[in-house]
């Protein structure tokens, strides 16, 4: 399944997208497949188990991914106004986390370019969730003369998991998206005492999307993907998930020892090699860029950056 938030006159809805980059109403083919089948106030109960809040779907498990299947079901036989085309719908952020966790320095190569040795643990940092922006939307320059991108691989937690097994911990990763961690250099790199949680915290500084890809949607677990980013038409950083240097389920069992984590938490795993601030010169995000961040499977992520409104 590869949920997002799309915009329908007007309105936040769920969907899923199809491999024929489709767009289905969940909760309106829900609707309709309750109907058919007699069932009283089938709208309510669609409503109730595929609302435009992903959060709240995970959390209820495997009634709201029971629902959705059927909701795909039914649009596939019945088409119509229960179908978009991808390229006609608006896509808002498909999940708005509780919390947002994020790991430094995942990719030997960026911990190389960065001069600083290699962790023997993750080092863990954290966004705040009103950060999160969805594709299309713009990234705000605020203050910051050293606007950094990152793109990363986003995990998003399924249920709830404390004090897990490392072996077990694939088990609470409930799907997959493009991330990108955006980071005001100076807060996390020249300031005293660095402030590396607010460096990456400001409005607008956790991109992510297109869409939730759960995890059935790849051969392998965790999925091997390469991630790739563009800054305007230059790719700026280009690697494969497989060379973290922490993989998903020693950082989801590393964090549990500390936290409780909840369906649809978000983990943005780490960045390859290629961010602006350890080009020669640098290469900082400015207003007018257009940042996008790609890898199969995972769609596009594609965000401009502008001046910061004043109010």
């Amino acid at each position: 399944m590869r949920y997002v938030i799309f915009r329908k006159g007007g309105e936040a809805r769920l969907g899923a997208v199809t491999g024929s980059e489709r767009v289905i109403d969940l909760a309106a083919g829900y609707s309709r497949h309750l109907a058919t089948r007699g069932v009283f106030a089938a709208e309510r109960i669609a409503r109730s188990l595929l609302p435009p809040d992903l959060v709240a779907v995970l959390e209820a498990g495997p009634l709201s991914k029971n629902a959705a299947m059927r909701a795909i079901e039914q649009a596939d036989q019945e088409g119509g106004n229960l179908v978009t085309d991808l390229a006609n719908v608006t896509l808002d952020a498909p999940i708005r986390p509780h919390k947002i966790f994020g790991v430094r320095r995942n990719y030997s190569l960026h911990a190389e370019e960065a001069a600083v040795q290699e962790s023997e643990e993750p080092r863990m940092f954290f966004k705040l969730p009103q950060a999160v922006i969805g594709p299309g939307a713009a990234i705000e320059h605020n203050f910051t003369e050293k606007m950094d991108y990152e793109a990363e691989l986003v995990l998003i937690i399924g249920k709830k998991a404390k004090n897990i097994a490392r072996a077990d911990a694939l088990d609470y990763v409930a799907g997959y998206a493009l991330g990108n961690d955006i980071s005001a250099r100076e807060l996390q790199l020249d300031w005293t005492p660095q402030q590396t949680s607010l460096a990456k915290s400001f409005d607008t500084h956790a991109p992510l999307g297109p869409w939730v890809a759960t995890t059935d949607e790849f051969a392998a677990s965790p999925p091997e993907v390469t991630l790739r980013c563009w800054v305007n038409d230059e790719l700026r950083q280009e690697a494969s998930t497989n060379t973290m240097l922490f993989p998903i389920d020693q950082i989801v069992a590393y964090l549990a020892q500390f936290v409780t984590l909840n369906p649809g938490d978000a983990i943005y795993t780490g960045t390859p090699a290629g961010v602006g601030a350890f080009m020669e010169p640098p290469g900082y995000l400015n207003p007018g860029d257009t940042v996008k961040v790609a890898a199969d499977g995972l769609g596009e992520l594609i965000n401009p950056v502008v001046v910061a409104p004043t109010a």
